[in-house]
């Protein structure tokens, strides 16, 4: 059980407390006395007396007396069985800005390769050697269009009470969205005894450069809490970062929105935001139910490479020197923020929705980013090969792709610079400023919520021409120093996101609302991804705004359009209504959700030409258990693309399965 703040209610003299009549005995006004006053008209009594009462601390217990839980434990493990059909539309791949798709057709779809040859273990072999008439092969062949697999994720998050108002927290990650039996111990040659994955005996644990991307155990985060009586409240290090409904700041955690499936929603989440800070705030109030809490924090959204990025391991921590340090203090993006906010916590909103009435949280943040100096866009990685970005090895075709070694090894390049000296040549002046302001507001009565967040930012940046390349003059990366080779581009955006939430028959039926708006560009994404904030910057040759809002990937509404085909909400506008019902005492639901979406700017999308992104249905079967935190889940969705796509796009379509454990 987690560790919270006791709170006793003040009770009516008389009422067995200190200050009352010896012996219980009834005061002025209770029983077996006339009241001097005459009654009133008889107010209705709340459905919750308890809720009403006032609230006030409980007084230090001696620190001989308090009994602290050391250790406290939460997180989950779950596993996910994706199926995905025609997840590309029935598009090629985007190729020089023709309408297109980011995914890749499934290889077995396809009867030749692109040097119009048949592979031996193409579809068309395969059925051909089985004397299958040509027609049936087409037809075949082109059906197998899905993609299929299953991973898994342990989160662990403890938490260690080091006193009743100091903790320290921290975010561990084991197998991290692990694709089940990608690690054999055949894949790298583990296993002498399996020289091909047909005999393959054990799974291997990840191993970074090795078998997989990353280790199987992963630290996410790790931050201090430091909170003080008089309201003071200190945290630092590496913490969630989430503001609102998470438009724009999502941890990936999910939170509680009153609702019994939201133990799914907060379990099915692939991103998550993490930020080093040091935030300091303060309660504004005694009462926990009216406090507000004000705060300030001092970001390092990014210090710019280290020492040893560029010159090394020598140069990390327990080498060469003590510690590792930021090798550039102007080419740090500071982050600042204030907020001030009036949000209950999950519990005390049950406490206030059990009286009947109205509950309203709201709160407004602003974020402010500055950065001096930086890297131009489409520098190489930090590595060695730095020196080479004039190569054509050292960039890709557009200019704007980074290429290279992404950490240095401490030697030198062809022309014997280290990396330290060609970063230093290769910084261009950013004058980079970014302003986020957020504003967030929810009400709560009985079984509706409402609630609706909106966002923008404004600010502006210099970079270099992107309309030129390298290949196009003939210069290097770090021969930019004319004025003429750089450009501003402004920064206009804006979004919102609104839910609502309503719940009939003793809560058992739920209707909802979800609508948003993010605004978008004039110009096709290049390779239509929308999740790249520079993306519509290619090829332009004046200074431009950037004008295409994005909703933070984890703020997830769909299982295709947004999260899968696009990537994220930007450029569209998006309407959804929704039903769902628990039933078996609430150990189950059902849900359906109709989404139909639509491009805020028409030559924004891929096709250029069409408004309509399409309609998308979505239907989910649950089992959440009301006593242990167990659940199973199964979804289907489809997808049906209208004119913002290619006028070829076929409908795609999804079928997942879940299970997990939360604790």
């Amino acid at each position: 059980m987690a560790l919270r703040h006791a709170y006793i209610a003040a009770q009516p003299r008389g009422a067995g407390v200190p200050g009352g009549p010896a012996g219980g005995a009834a005061g002025p006004g209770q029983a077996g006395q006339q009241s001097e006053e005459e009654d009133g008209p008889a107010e209705e009594a709340p459905k919750d007396k308890s809720a009403l009462l006032p609230i006030s601390r409980v007084p230090a217990v001696p620190e001989g007396q308090r009994r602290l839980q050391l250790f406290e434990a939460h997180g989950y493990l779950r596993m996910r069985a994706d199926y995905f059909h025609r997840l590309h539309l029935g598009l090629n791949q985007a190729v020089n800005g023709e309408p297109g798709s980011k995914f890749v057709p499934p290889v077995d779809s396809l009867l030749i390769d692109e040097d119009g040859l048949t592979h031996n273990a193409s579809c068309y072999a395969r059925l051909a050697a089985r004397d299958v008439s040509a027609s049936k092969i087409q037809k075949r062949c082109e059906r197998r269009q899905g993609l299929s697999s299953a991973n898994m994720r342990f989160r662990f998050s403890p938490t260690l009470h080091i006193s009743e108002n100091v903790k320290i927290h921290s975010t561990i990650d084991a197998l991290d969205n692990l694709v089940l039996g990608s690690t054999p111990d055949s894949f790298v040659g583990d296993n002498p005894w399996a020289p091909i994955d047909l005999f393959t005996r054990t799974q291997m644990p990840p191993n970074e450069g090795l078998n997989s991307f990353q280790d199987s155990l992963t630290v996410k985060r790790a931050w201090g809490h430091m909170h003080f009586g008089w309201g003071l409240d200190v945290k630092f290090g590496r913490m969630p970062h989430h503001w609102g409904l998470g438009v724009v700041a999502n941890d990936g955690n999910g939170y509680d929105r009153q609702s019994q499936d939201d133990l799914i929603r907060s379990l099915d989440m692939d991103f998550g935001d993490s930020i080093d800070t040091l935030r300091i705030g303060f309660d504004l109030g005694e009462d926990p139910r009216r406090m507000h809490h004000l705060a300030v924090s001092w970001d390092w959204a990014s210090s710019g490479p280290t020492t040893a990025q560029l010159l090394g391991s020598e140069w990390a921590s327990g080498n060469r020197v003590g510690q590792d340090y930021s090798f550039d203090k102007f080419d740090n993006v500071f982050q600042v923020s204030a907020s001030l906010q009036r949000r209950d916590s999950p519990a005390m909103l049950r406490r206030k929705l059990a009286s009947g009435t109205a509950v309203l949280n709201y709160g407004v943040i602003g974020w402010l980013r500055m950065q001096d100096v930086a890297r131009p866009i489409g520098a190489p990685g930090l590595g060695s090969d730095l020196g080479d970005n004039a190569d054509a090895a050292g960039l890709e075709q557009d200019g704007i792709d980074p290429a290279g070694d992404p950490l240095g090894n401490g030697e030198t390049d062809a022309d014997g610079n280290t990396a330290v000296d060609n970063y230093t040549d290769v910084r261009m002046w950013r004058r980079a400023q970014l302003v986020t302001p957020d504003v967030w507001m929810r009400v709560n009565w009985r079984t509706l919520r409402v609630e609706l967040e909106v966002a923008g930012s404004i600010g502006s940046f210099r970079h270099r021409d992107l309309s030129i390349t390298p290949a196009d003059n003939g210069w290097g990366l770090d021969d930019l120093v004319l004025e003429d080779d750089f450009e501003t581009s402004n920064i206009r955006q804006l979004g919102y996101a609104l839910e609502f939430k309503y719940g009939l028959f003793d809560d058992r039926f739920h209707i909802g609302f979800d609508q948003g708006f993010a605004s978008g560009d004039d110009v096709p994404p290049h390779d239509y991804d929308v999740m790249s904030p520079l993306a519509n910057t290619n090829g332009i040759d004046d200074a431009r705004t950037l004008s295409a809002f994005r909703f933070n990937p984890a703020y997830s509404r769909d299982l295709l359009l947004f999260r899968e085909v696009m990537g994220t909400t930007a450029n569209a506008a998006y309407f959804k209504p929704w039903i769902a019902f628990f039933f078996f005492q609430r150990n189950a639901s059902f849900r359906i959700d109709a989404q139909y979406a639509l491009a805020a700017n028409k030559p924004g999308t891929p096709s250029g030409e069409g408004r309509s992104y399409g309609l998308e249905l979505d239907g989910a079967i649950r089992y959440h258990d009301v006593r242990d935190p167990i659940f199973v889940q199964a979804q289907y969705g489809v997808m049906f693309p209208f004119g913002a796509f290619d006028e070829d796009a076929s409908a795609a379509q999804s079928i997942q399965l879940q299970l997990g454990i939360g604790f």
